[in-house]
């Protein structure tokens, strides 16, 4: 679609009386601030007045546009991608559209759509044209008024960015301990076993120790307090490039890379050693327990897969459970 002809609408020649909205209106529009209206007022004898009904579409993404639109009475919306949709800006009196389509000679990019009942004054492409050359000041603000438009669009994708930024953070981590969750464990420990040329990478699963009677004597929100005091733990006790994950339930890992397993060993000690003593206070301040970890350490051959190094640590957590818990088996 294009924005729709001027004859096809509701329009009028600028007589007298339209004129004198003119010269009320245009000294205040950004397309002629700074210029006398007696500059470009006689250019503007011929176009015609279009008045549009709010929820009408005047310019649709992907046709044509020939006019420049400028508000005389009223507003029009601006909605990007699909429509109806809601808007990303307002464009009200004195303002107007259409300048980027005909400078660029693009395809239109946006729906225009009148917010309230408008009055538009339509400024054929040949006069933009004409009226750049004879008032070369206009030139001036139409780079203002399109590097306004660029401005807001790079604004708009900033935030975009950061909406998506903020999705991808949500997606990989763990909504009550924040620390990594299963699927980017994962990933990440594809990524550093399937490039590390050899590199030692080491793997650490851990268990609480009698979770389940944890949580029936003190409630789950003592649990999920257990749970945030050994996330906590286990962020103080990681490098930048290490990646400590919740696994899945009471269970969780930690990816050591450039870690050999005797190296691992004393990380997974010291952890156990840690949260022996690490107070965990319910939400009433009420004083619980502290809780105590079985580990299982493993570290990655060239021939093994991811799998099979999580199989390999699976096996000695369970050998640390089997052996009497709170210890670190390798």
């Amino acid at each position: 679609m294009s924005s729709l002809p001027a004859e096809t609408a509701n329009t009028q020649s600028a007589g007298p009386e339209l004129m004198a909205l003119f010269a009320q209106v245009l000294p205040y529009s950004r397309l002629f601030v700074g210029i006398a209206v007696e500059e470009y007022l006689s250019l503007l004898h011929g176009c015609v007045v279009r008045e549009s009904k709010a929820g009408e579409v005047l310019i649709a993404p992907g046709g044509i546009n020939r006019n420049v639109m400028l508000i005389l009475s009223g507003s029009l919306s601006i909605h990007l991608g699909h429509y109806p949709s809601e808007p990303v800006g307002l464009v009200k009196t004195g303002e107007s559209v259409g300048e980027l389509s005909i400078i660029g000679h693009s395809l239109t990019s946006a729906w225009v759509v009148s917010a309230t009942d408008c009055k538009l004054l339509i400024i054929d492409e040949e006069r933009v044209w004409a009226l750049i050359d004879q008032v070369p000041a206009i030139a001036r603000n139409l780079l203002l008024i399109l590097a306004g438009w660029i401005n807001s669009v790079n604004r708009r994708i900033l935030e975009q960015r950061e909406q998506i930024d903020m999705l991808q953070e949500v997606a990989r981590i763990d909504a009550l301990t924040g620390l990594f969750n299963r699927r980017w464990f994962d990933e990440s420990l594809h990524r550093f076993m399937s490039g590390r040329q050899q590199r030692p990478v080491t793997l650490i699963l851990l268990d609480i120790d009698h979770f389940k009677r944890f949580n029936d004597a003190y409630g789950h929100p003592g649990g999920d307090q257990a749970l945030r005091v050994l996330a906590d733990v286990l962020k103080a006790s990681v490098r930048p490039d290490d990646v400590a994950a919740r696994y899945g339930g009471e269970e969780f890992a930690i990816i050591l890379p450039e870690t050999s397993l005797s190296a691992a060993v004393v990380v997974a000690e010291r952890i156990r050693h840690t949260i022996m003593h690490q107070p965990i206070r319910a939400a009433d301040g009420q004083l619980l327990p502290s809780i105590t970890l079985s580990f299982g350490v493993a570290e990655s051959e060239h021939s093994l897969t991811p799998e099979q190094l999580t199989e390999r640590a699976d096996a000695k957590l369970y050998q640390a459970k089997n052996e009497g818990r709170n210890r670190v088996c390798s």
